[in-house]
């Protein structure tokens, strides 16, 4: 009877040791952890067992966690932490944490990135097959996906506090993350509505039915040529040489068209964003005014409805926004600096992918450009027609400094973003 009061005054205590064995073991190990500590604690006597139940299931409890349960009277251990990686409740409350803030962060990115972290998590694509997907090599491709997964965990540092931060920094992992962002994408983009299942299989199957169809017409055209060519001959005969002479004529004004063409630039080349900017340069002037970036950023936000992040030149003062018309259905804000010790212009154009699509050839921008830019914030620079050229990205925005009187390395330099 004895025995029977004391094994139940030990489980009264289960109900206080389950919380603190999920804070120490988590979920998924608090159970067998509690199960332990009674195994342990059932083998002692009764009449051996400290008067202070309660106290003792705990010391035990924690002397279980960290691996140290020899004796009941082990001490607490001294020093030992569980790091923050290896903590479990550290890690549920990153995932909740990011989980929340997932779609800002997600959202911030550019379009390029997202494109690439959307390729990565939903295809899991092999490095070679990323390669074939991006149309460069398997390190040009492990570079890109590495730099988007980077952007990502960035944007989501963004949009977090000081302890956040440091909780998401060190205690989730990048694969869980990923899953994160999975989960996001087929919420948000699945699934597939059927009417579009269905009008896909409808274009493959006539596309099979008009191959077969022009396969047979051809074979039959084929056969048909050849008897009309038997039979007609001689009634055509006289007009193959009028036609021949026609033929003869038409290659020559033909050729004379094409060397008239080479010898003419053509304006359907496509045209980077870098060639455009600099020989526009001395042909954009101030629409409006402004002496400050935010004026500037007002200023475009107003008139093209986007939030430009307005750098600073050192020892150069903003003096106006200006706009780059490449065509009559867009235009490009410019911003304009003024560099007094030479008396010349500095003009730095806020382009942006959407912009790039809308441009078309009129301002491309290359692969390997688009890739040195994959990293956000990042300055490129270089000479070009006697001119400096400075190139950065921030977000979805892409920026081209021009300045006719600086070297490259100095206009970088003096860039401050």
């Amino acid at each position: 009877m004895a025995s029977s009061t004391a094994s139940s005054s030990l489980a009264r205590h289960v109900q206080a040791l389950y919380p603190l064995a999920r804070v120490l073991a988590g979920d998924n190990e608090a159970a067998a952890l509690v199960e332990d500590v009674y195994d342990h604690a059932a083998n002692m006597p009764p009449d051996e067992r400290p008067s202070d139940e309660r106290t003792w299931l705990f010391r035990l409890l924690i002397d279980r966690r960290h691996g140290t349960l020899s004796s009941t009277d082990a001490e607490l251990p001294s020093g030992t932490e569980t790091s923050f990686t290896d903590d479990p409740f550290r890690r549920e409350v990153a995932e909740q944490t990011a989980e929340r803030k997932l779609p800002v962060a997600f959202a911030a990115c550019s379009l390029h990135e997202r494109v690439i972290l959307a390729l990565d998590v939903l295809a899991s694509p092999s490095d070679t097959a990323l390669a074939t997907a991006l149309d460069t090599t398997e390190a040009n491709a492990r570079t890109t996906r590495d730099q988007a997964r980077s952007a990502l965990r960035a944007s989501l540092r963004d949009v977090l506090n000081g302890p956040e931060r440091m909780l998401v920094d060190v205690a989730l992992p990048d694969k869980a993350l990923r899953a994160q962002l999975r989960t996001l994408l087929e919420d948000r983009f699945q699934p597939t509505p059927s009417s579009l299942r269905a009008t896909v299989r409808d274009i493959l199957e006539r596309a099979r039915a008009k191959r077969e169809a022009d396969a047979a017409d051809s074979a039959n055209a084929s056969t048909d040529s050849l008897l009309s060519t038997v039979s007609n001959w001689r009634s055509v005969r006289p007009l193959v040489w009028t036609l021949a002479l026609v033929g003869v004529f038409a290659v020559g004004i033909a050729g004379w068209m094409y060397l008239s063409a080479a010898s003419s630039p053509s304006s359907s080349s496509p045209q980077s964003i870098v060639d455009l900017s600099v020989q526009r340069a001395s042909e954009v002037t101030p629409a409006q005014p402004v002496t400050s970036a935010d004026e500037a950023e007002t200023y475009i936000r107003a008139t093209w409805g986007r939030r430009v992040s307005v750098p600073s030149i050192e020892n150069a003062s903003l003096r106006g926004v200006s706009r780059l018309q490449p065509g009559r259905d867009v235009t490009v804000p410019v911003l304009l600096y003024d560099d007094p010790p030479e008396a010349t212009r500095i003009a730095v154009y806020a382009f942006s992918y959407a912009l790039l699509d809308r441009l078309g050839t009129r301002g491309t921008l290359d692969r390997a450009l688009r890739t040195k830019l994959a990293t956000n914030q990042s300055l490129l620079d270089e000479q070009q027609d006697d001119q400096s050229v400075v190139q950065w990205r921030q977000k979805d925005d892409i920026f081209v400094a021009v300045a006719p009187h600086l070297s490259p390395s100095s206009l970088r330099g003096r860039i401050q973003l």
